[in-house]
């Protein structure tokens, strides 16, 4: 009977969860569920099925081939798909299928009858599959575009591997006939072409994302040199106005005084910084803190700027600048401003240098190898920022460790001393 293969539907499902997190085409499931309803029943209707004889060209039927084609077009139609991502996406789901359709046979040769508990085998098979798949390729990577389609190795190597398998597997049953040996081998093809497209996958995404922090650091070392700038300009302009300043008491009026005395407030603002012996972290300290007094957030600090002079300039504002822009995104989300007090604490243990910070954090965040993942929605342009600390503290062979207790999270620095020479 046509439904006791199941090829077209389980290449299909394979597919769909590939593309589970894509953008999706407008009226989505408008496309989705008549395409799809046309494409489970054109088994059922062409005479012969997938080995209807106007399929054949020798010994060999297209049919199977038709439906593969079919089912690219399907996923094309109905997301935002290039046309290398649905080669891709197809060739991975063949691969999936494949490994079904082996473990299937040969449970049909272990158990030829009843035909229904084969039958049943086989859907299990096929859910165990996905379970899988969505495991290796879709865990974690939600919203991102995880296949490069700029990769030419990995495209080829996925369509000529597809092939191969294909055409071989047709003409071993063909020919040879079914044996254990020959469903065996063809599973574990289809396992190593898997464990081989995976791997290049994670290593050209291991590739990309070594060069986004690298250009991320390039940018902070880019805003690190204008916001020094901006802050030498400002100094000198508020040390022209304490002149001013010292001019104007001299008036006798009233209101001017009482003028004078917000702007010599205002104009005195930076000295309520901390002095932490390190002119980088001072100029850190001031820009940050002018960014959490607009939120009414508090920023303490008892810091040793001295036992930070081994870190490179830029990688020191790259490290401390991400950690507090995070603590102040944090702290400013939540709602009872008395807890918006962020601590930052550096010190010298012995031949240690200790950074640790706590902010505020209501919500527990989700951890990733020890990394929390970012909230955004856009994870392909967000969350560097711990990253590009994680891999600064392998620059200095440090760890950093990231915590969460009763509303309070918890961030951890420990650096060699000896790690500048």
């Amino acid at each position: 009977m046509w439904f006791v293969n199941w090829f077209h539907l389980q290449l299909l499902v394979f597919e769909l969860l590939l593309c589970l997190h894509l953008p999706r085409r407008k009226n989505f499931w408008v496309r989705l569920l008549p395409c799809t309803a046309l494409y489970l029943l054109l088994p059922a209707i062409v005479p012969g099925s997938f080995h209807a004889s106007f399929l054949r060209i020798g010994w060999f039927t297209t049919g199977f081939l038709i439906f593969f084609l079919l089912s690219g077009l399907l996923i094309g139609f109905c997301f935002q798909l290039k046309v290398r991502q649905v080669v891709f996406f197809c060739c991975v789901s063949h691969t999936m299928q494949h490994m079904v359709h082996c473990l299937y046979s040969v449970t049909a040769l272990l158990l030829p009858e009843p035909a229904w508990l084969t039958q049943l085998l086989q859907l299990v098979y096929m859910l165990l599959a996905a379970l899988l798949l969505y495991r290796f390729f879709l865990s974690g990577s939600r919203n991102v575009r995880w296949f490069d389609e700029k990769n030419r190795y990995l495209l080829v190597f996925a369509v000529i591997s597809t092939l191969i398998v294909y055409f071989f597997s047709y003409w071993a049953t063909t020919f040879e006939g079914d044996s254990y040996g020959v469903y065996v081998f063809d599973f574990f093809t289809c396992m190593l072409l898997l464990q081989i497209l995976l791997d290049t996958f994670q290593i050209r995404k291991a590739e990309q994302e070594q060069v986004l922090l690298e250009r991320l650091l390039q940018q902070e070392q880019a805003q690190h040199r204008m916001s020094k700038a901006s802050i030498d300009v400002i100094n000198r302009k508020c040390h022209d106005l304490r002149h001013q300043i010292a001019a104007l008491r001299h008036m006798s009026d009233e209101e001017k005084n009482r003028s004078i005395a917000e702007l010599e407030e205002a104009v005195l603002l930076y000295d309520r910084f901390p002095k932490t012996g390190n002119g980088d972290v001072d100029l850190i300290l001031a820009e940050k803190s002018m960014i959490a007094e607009r939120q009414h957030i508090v920023i303490r600090s008892v810091v040793d700027g001295r036992q930070l002079a081994m870190l490179q300039t830029e990688d020191l504002y790259s490290l401390l600048g991400n950690a507090l822009d995070n603590a102040i995104e944090s702290a400013g989300n939540e709602r009872n401003e008395a807890r918006r007090v962020i601590t930052l604490y550096v010190s010298r243990q012995k031949d240690m240098l200790l950074i640790h910070m706590e902010n505020p954090c209501e919500t527990e965040p989700r951890f990733v190898n020890g990394l929390p993942v970012t909230t955004k929605a856009d994870t392909d342009n967000h969350g560097f920022g711990v990253r590009s600390m994680s891999y600064l503290c392998e620059k200095y062979h440090g760890v950093m460790t990231n915590s969460w207790s009763d509303g309070i999270y918890h961030l951890d620095i420990l650096l060699p001393c000896a790690a500048a020479a």
